[in-house]
């Protein structure tokens, strides 16, 4: 079953326990990493629990596909020699010095990000590069200006992500729009400028995450919009013990539970609970009214790691719970 996650700009609260953030990688500033030249080569960088894959290739004059890591700041040129890897919010997350910049090519050994197993990747923050973003904007030499010279053409530019563990797809995939055009009114059309949080909890435990783009604007089988996207604080949870606090006014209790687990809703408005295991299976999800509790019988539940996600009209939370 696939779950589609629209975007949206959400005030989000997460307990997380690792994070790649790519705030370890050394760059000068204003200068940027795309891989080592050689012909070719497969390599990389480490951030937190990811390893995030590089493919370069001499042929041609060198190009590359895969994961680079940036510092540069510039939101206006639109120079694939300067500033591929630049990126419209001009800065990372949290006006940070560097971030990660994905260019999806159609080499699929590059298009991976590799986790460390045992984790549970929680989300991130996206949004569009520099050129990507200047394209769909006012149109270039290759691609159309989104929604044409109306505004009316039901444009998109889209990111689809998928888990995989133990070499096996998981069910549920990530959509993601940097780009919307599709609303019959215009005025909630939006190309993605700020950093914006995507949940990414409903797959589960993974040892790899890989990505395909997808945009209205094609011509002969390929995509005109250029296909890069930007990347900060990659976040997961790890495997340690802690105790659960209250998170996004959901409190549960006791933490670890045993035979009964007790949920209540301190929110001013109803929240939608779903409860993970380590595979990703879920259940729910329930509705849990404002100011109620909400209790369930765990004893049949076994012994280990479960997630707990709570979602409101404007919030999601993600945090962990140990069944003894």
């Amino acid at each position: 079953m696939k779950k589609i996650f629209m975007l949206m700009s959400l005030c989000t609260s997460l307990m997380t326990y690792a994070q790649s953030n790519f705030e370890g990688l050394t760059l000068p500033p204003s200068n940027f990493w795309k891989g080592v030249a050689a012909v070719p080569t497969i390599s990389g960088f480490q951030s937190g629990p990811a390893y995030f894959v590089n493919v370069y290739d001499t042929a041609f004059g060198g190009f590359w596909s895969g994961w680079g890591y940036s510092a540069l700041n510039d939101t206006t040129s639109t120079s694939y020699a300067t500033n591929e890897l630049g990126c419209i919010a001009g800065k990372g997350f949290n006006q940070s010095d560097i971030y990660g910049v994905a260019y999806v090519g159609s080499n699929a050994q590059a298009n991976i990000i590799r986790l460390t197993p045992g984790s549970m990747p929680t989300g991130f923050y996206i949004t569009n590069t520099t050129i990507a973003y200047r394209s769909m904007q006012n149109g270039d030499a290759f691609a159309k200006k989104f929604g044409g010279a109306t505004g009316n053409d039901p444009d998109f530019f889209k990111l689809h992500l998928t888990g995989w563990q133990n070499g096996v797809p998981k069910p549920d995939t990530v959509e993601i729009y940097l780009a919307d055009f599709r609303d019959s009114n215009n005025a909630n059309d939006y190309i993605l400028k700020e950093w914006t949080w995507i949940n990414t909890s409903v797959l589960g435990m993974c040892d790899s995450l890989t990505y395909t783009m997808s945009s209205s604007d094609t011509a002969f089988g390929f995509i005109n919009t250029p296909t890069y996207f930007c990347m900060d604080n990659l976040s997961f949870f790890g495997n340690s013990v802690d105790q659960m606090e209250e998170i996004n006014k959901l409190l549960a209790y006791p933490n670890p539970c045993s035979n009964q687990l007790h949920l209540a809703n301190n929110e001013e408005q109803e929240m939608s609970i779903r409860i993970y295991n380590i595979h990703g299976q879920f259940s729910g999800p329930f509705i849990l009214e404002t100011n109620k509790t909400f209790s369930l019988n765990t004893s049949n539940w076994s012994p280990g790691v479960y997630f707990i996600q709570s979602s409101t009209s404007n919030q999601q939370s993600t945090f962990k719970l140990i069944k003894q």
